[in-house]
């Protein structure tokens, strides 16, 4: 199975694009459209990026993993 997408930018040529899709026996649409973000809200994206995120509460990776797969009984030595 083959998957092309494609970008149209009036809703005719879309409607024309389907019946021609459908004429070929061509199934399994899947339609989405995209959405341009305001230059605000792009603005507030980006201002949330760059002040990051303290991550100074995480830990230790390694002693949550110990913790948490501490009752796992993993064998490696199968024979």
């Amino acid at each position: 199975m083959n998957r092309v997408t494609f970008e149209i930018e009036t809703r005719k040529d879309l409607n024309l694009l389907i019946s021609i899709a459908k004429k070929l026996g061509i199934k399994g649409f899947i339609f989405s459209e995209a959405t341009k973000s305001k230059p605000r809200d792009l603005q507030k994206i980006y201002q949330v990026i760059d002040k990051g995120a303290d991550i100074s509460t995480f830990g230790d990776i390694n002693e949550w993993q110990h913790t948490s797969r501490a009752d796992r009984n993993l064998n490696f030595n199968r024979q």
